[in-house]
């Protein structure tokens, strides 16, 4: 039994001749390429011609199974033109409905091919060679390709990793905006809806003790302007009109007006009167803003214990700053609504939380003293030819401030007149007083009974301490002089003497009891300690030179209260200058004294009142500043000053004058302490401090209503003196 030829496609029959409609017809050995390429195929053996390349393999024969015979097939070229269908080709496509066509094969463009030598045909088989059976091959499975993903594990942690991070700083976000944010994003939203203006508070006033105001707070207006709204041409106008009511020239007016932006700063804090002039201009552009103004009525009376405020009206120095919490009081302000242009919104809510001005300090100053003062100081520097002076003065019992003042202050009105100058001299700068700290030690010698007003030393011109020889102030031979007569004519011989009895230790500690080294705690602010070397700091010649004054340094207040000490019985009282503060709902609360510090007995301050009246006396170093019908206690000092240009050694030109005094020293009422910076010409504390004493002194103890006690000094002599030293000296001192 035969098995028809297939066609390559299964269920397909062959087409006419034995051979499938998609075969190509045979060619011949030597024939032309069936796509018309021109090439000669050669002959793979005689009578066969290779199959196309696309023609299928015919399945395996069974054994035994007769191979049919394959025609000749002719050499006809295949041709891309389609054959005619015969009636076998319309029976097979009956037949089978899934044959298809032939489809008509392109022909690729002929190639030029050089002509090939002819091939001898073989011989034409009549019948072909039966094929050997194959082997059927077995089915191919087509591999599958995979990918590759890797260990699914370390995917999923990091998925899960991420997809956390991404949850916390979601949640992270939520919360801040929801939790942390939350006010800041409502304030915003609010802040769209609403708008906010400042009520401000009235800054309180100063006073003296009198009452008399020394600052005070008035409303007044800014001028601001808008360039953006004010044409070029327009400025000159605006200038010509604006300039005499702002203050300032037409130049600078036209220039403000011509800044760049939308606000321009014409003047600050006028007159309410002048804003209102400004406004009937009826200037475009031109506009006012409320304000206030500090007033100093004094200017630079006490401007130095006063201060002055900053621009945004917060304290600045003195008192302004010591008590700017209580003075600046509590702004107010104004809520309401606005709609989507800004402008107010009639309908809407207003919250309005009214302002609270600001509270008032009296002080314990005298103006009017304050004033004289201030005067006297800048008279004596012009004619000393000093670098300046300070002054205060105490109360002698309650240690409160009458005055307290440096020359060439500044104007409060106008901080910039400060300059480079430190606010407050008398409490920020400290001297080395000189004679005048003798006190202290002379007060220490009589309180433990070393000394009376009439004990005697022998004194010489000069002594040797360790390394360190000091000298007197005036040439003189080997003199007996009274305790007295120490203090009076100002040795320093005589008055290491007295020291060296009182010891190093105990002279120490008097000077602290006095109030040396420490600040005493005044209401004002930068107030300076002092300077007063420990013991364990000392060398072999410091206590040469710090029983009279030299090696330590103390303010102009630390020198009065040290002399308020002694008017005081002996009781120290750390010096005040705040009388008293009212609070903004109206309470007064009087400032209470600080306790008084013992320092030695009334006694003793009392005899110390005495041997000080001998310096005002004839035969004194501080007679100039003695007043008729008074008695008047004091003592002068010269310190010298370090001079730079020397490494710092101490300057044979160069001095700090001072002088303190109480008055009258037989009923103490105040002190006065004065400290004169290098006058010209080497001049001494005599010559300098103590007339300027006398000229403050009788202003106050008449000013003050203070009538003389009638009484007359005591009389202690001076020195010991022999038939010629009587003669040419006053009866006050032998």
């Amino acid at each position: 039994m035969t098995r028809p030829p297939d066609d390559g496609r299964r269920g397909r029959p062959a087409g006419p001749g034995g051979r499938s409609r998609f075969e190509p017809p045979p060619r011949s050995a030597g024939s032309a390429s069936p796509r018309g390429t021109g090439r000669v195929l050669p002959s793979r053996g005689p009578g066969r011609v290779p199959p196309p390349a696309h023609a299928p393999v015919p399945p395996p024969r069974r054994a035994g199974s007769a191979v049919p015979p394959t025609p000749p097939r002719a050499s006809t070229p295949r041709t891309s033109t389609p054959r005619a269908a015969t009636p076998r080709d319309a029976a097979a496509r009956a037949a089978n409905p899934r044959a298809g066509t032939p489809r008509a094969v392109p022909t690729r463009p002929a190639k030029a091919t050089q002509p090939t030598k002819p091939v001898t045909p073989t011989k034409a088989a009549t019948s072909p060679k039966p094929r050997p059976a194959r082997k059927p091959r077995p089915p191919t499975r087509r591999r599958r390709r995979s990918l590759v993903l890797g260990v699914l594990e370390h995917r999923l942690r990091f998925g899960f990793a991420a997809v956390c991070t991404l949850l916390v700083i979601i949640g992270g976000r939520l919360v801040q905006l929801q939790g942390v944010d939350h006010a800041d994003y409502a304030g915003a939203a609010a802040a769209q809806r609403l708008d906010t203006i400042d009520l401000h508070a009235l800054r309180g006033q100063i006073l003296d003790r009198y009452g008399t105001v020394l600052a005070y707070t008035t409303s007044a207006q800014d001028i601001t302007a808008d360039p953006q709204q004010i044409a070029a041409g327009d400025r000159a106008e605006y200038a010509l009109k604006l300039a005499p009511l702002v203050g300032k020239p037409q130049i600078d007016v036209m220039g403000l007006l011509a800044k760049p932006g939308q606000y321009a700063l014409l003047a600050t804090a006028l007159p309410p009167q002048t804003a209102r002039q400004i406004e009937q201009l009826n200037l475009h552009g031109i506009y006012t803003q409320a304000t206030t103004q500090r007033q100093y009525p004094g200017q630079t009376t006490a401007a130095n214990v006063v201060g002055f405020v900053h621009s945004d009206g917060t304290g600045g120095a003195g008192i302004e700053y010591q008590y700017n919490q209580l003075l600046g009081g509590q702004d107010g302000k104004l809520t309401y609504a606005v709609d989507g242009t800004g402008k107010a919104n009639p309908s809407g809510a207003t919250q309005r939380v009214n302002a609270v001005d600001g509270g008032t300090v009296r002080l314990t100053l005298d103006q009017d003293l304050q004033y004289t003062v201030q005067g006297y100081l800048d008279k004596a520097v012009t004619e000393s030819g000093a670098r300046g002076a300070q002054v205060a003065v105490l109360d002698a019992h309650s240690g409160q401030v009458l005055a307290l003042a440096a020359n060439g202050t500044f104007n409060s009105a106008d901080p910039s007149t400060l300059g480079d100058k430190p606010t407050n001299p008398a409490i920020q700068t400290v001297f080395e007083p000189g004679s005048a700290n003798k006190v202290v030690t002379f007060s220490a010698a009589v309180e433990k009974g070393l000394i009376t007003p009439s004990t005697q030393f022998s004194v010489p011109e000069s002594v040797q301490i360790n390394d360190v020889t000091v000298h007197d102030a005036w040439w003189h031979p080997t003199e007996t002089f009274t305790a007295t007569g120490v203090l009076a004519e100002s040795s320093n011989v005589g008055t290491l003497a007295i020291a060296d009895r009182l010891g190093p230790q105990a002279w120490y500690e008097y000077e602290k009891k006095f109030g040396i080294g420490t600040a005493t705690g005044i209401e004002l602010p930068g107030e300076s300690d002092g300077i007063l070397p420990a013991p364990d700091t000392w060398s072999g010649s410091s206590f040469a030179n710090l029983p009279i004054g030299q090696g330590e340094a103390m303010t102009v207040l630390q020198l009065a209260s040290m002399y308020q000490t002694v008017a005081n019985n002996g009781v120290r009282v750390p010096p005040r200058i705040v009388a008293s503060v009212t609070d903004p709902d109206g309470a007064t609360r009087v400032t209470r004294q600080p306790a008084g510090v013992p320092v030695v007995s009334a006694k003793t301050a009392k005899t110390v009142r005495t041997m000080l009246e001998s310096v005002t006396l004839p035969g004194g170093t501080g007679v100039k500043a003695a007043i008729d019908g008074y008695r008047i206690a004091g003592k002068t000092g010269t310190a010298q000053q370090p001079d730079p240009a020397h490494g710092g050694q101490y300057s044979d030109w160069m001095n700090w004058d001072t002088f303190a005094g109480i008055a009258p020293a037989d009923n103490p009422q105040f002190v006065v302490a004065i400290m004169v910076d290098n006058p010209a010409h080497g001049l001494e504390g005599g010559d300098v401090a103590a007339p300027l004493y006398h000229e403050i002194a009788t202003y106050e103890l008449q000013h003050a209503r203070i009538p003389p006690t009638g009484s007359l000094s005591k009389h202690v002599p001076l020195q010991v003196c022999d038939a010629t030293t009587r003669m040419d000296s006053p009866s006050t001192v032998c």
